[in-house]
C-alpha cells in the first residue's frame, strides 16, 4: 500500500455532479451511473485525472449514528470502471484524523474510515466489504451470506486492492486541527470472479460509508448514502443503491 501524508495547506479536490449521474435502474430508488475510465488511472490519491472529474459524485450525508445530530463531516465519493479494475475515491472532510491500526484486515472501523459494499446481483446473497483508514490500511471481506459467519471468518480473502491516501493534516495527533483526506483505490475486478466483468449495461447494488472520530463530536459519526438502515447497520443490503455500468 502506498501512503502519504500532505501538510494542511494542501488543496481537496472535488468533482462536480454531472447530469446524468443518477439513474432509476428500473427501480424506484436513484441509483448511480459507474462511468467507463477513457484514461489511466494513476493510484497515487490525487484524483487528478480528467476522468475523476467527470465521475458521478456520490454524497455520503444520510446520518446513522448518532441520531438527530446536526454535525456532518462533508464526505463524496466516486466510481469508475474499465475491464481489469473497478476504481473507488472519497474525499473526507475531517479536522481530526485518526488511523486506528497499520495492520490489514484489523478492526479499523475503530478509528477513522471509508467503506464500500458491493453486492453484483440481488437474488443472489454473495457481497462485498472494503474498508479502507486514513493511513491506507485495507480491510476486505467476502461474504457468501450475510448469515454466514462474521467478518472474522471472511477477513482471510483477499481482494488484491491497491490504494493510495492523502493526507491533510497529521494522522493521530489531536492537538492540531486538520482539513481531510483522500482515499483512491483500485480493486481487481478478478476478485469478483463469480459474477465476472460487468458488461455495459449491467447493475449492481452498493453503499459507501464512513466513521468519523473527532475530538469535536460526543460519539463517532457514522455517514452512509443509502437514507437508512435499520436492521443489519452497513450490511443491509436490501438498501443499497443501483450501479449502473456505463
Amino acid at each position: 500500500m502506498y501512503k502519504t501524508i500532505l501538510p494542511a495547506t494542501a488543496l481537496l479536490t472535488v468533482s462536480v455532479v454531472l447530469t446524468g449521474c443518477q439513474t432509476t435502474a428500473n427501480r424506484s430508488t436513484p441509483g448511480y451511473v459507474c462511468r467507463r475510465a477513457d484514461g489511466l488511472i494513476e493510484i497515487d490519491g490525487e484524483l487528478s485525472e480528467t476522468d475523476w472529474g467527470n465521475a458521478c459524485l456520490i454524497d455520503v450525508c444520510h446520518v446513522h449514528q448518532p441520531r438527530g445530530t446536526k454535525q456532518i463531516s462533508r464526505t463524496v465519493a466516486h466510481l469508475l470502471r474499465d475491464d481489469e479494475y473497478l476504481y473507488l475515491a472519497f474525499d473526507c472532510e475531517d479536522i481530526d484524523i485518526w488511523s486506528y491500526s497499520d495492520t490489514p484486515d484489523d478492526e479499523l472501523w475503530n478509528g477513522d474510515v471509508v467503506e464500500f459494499f458491493v453486492k453484483p446481483a440481488r437474488h443472489k446473497p454473495l457481497y462485498y466489504e472494503f474498508v479502507i483508514a486514513p493511513n491506507g490500511t485495507l480491510f476486505d471481506g467476502r461474504y457468501p451470506s450475510r448469515g454466514a459467519g462474521g467478518y472474522k471468518r471472511f477477513k482471510p480473502w483477499t481482494s488484491g486492492t491497491r490504494i493510495a491516501t492523502r493526507i491533510r493534516g497529521t494522522d493521530s495527533d489531536w492537538t492540531d486541527t486538520d482539513q481531510g483526506y483522500t482515499v483512491e483505490a483500485a480493486i481487481p475486478m478478478s476478485a469478483f470472479a463469480e459474477s465476472g466483468v460487468p458488461q455495459p449495461g449491467a447493475t449492481w447494488t452498493f453503499s459507501a460509508f464512513r466513521y468519523d472520530y473527532s475530538k469535536a463530536y460526543e460519539a463517532p459519526l457514522l455517514l452512509m448514502v443509502i437514507p437508512h438502515a435499520p436492521d443489519w447497520g452497513f450490511h443491509y443490503y436490501e438498501g443499497y443503491l443501483p450501479l449502473v455500468f456505463e
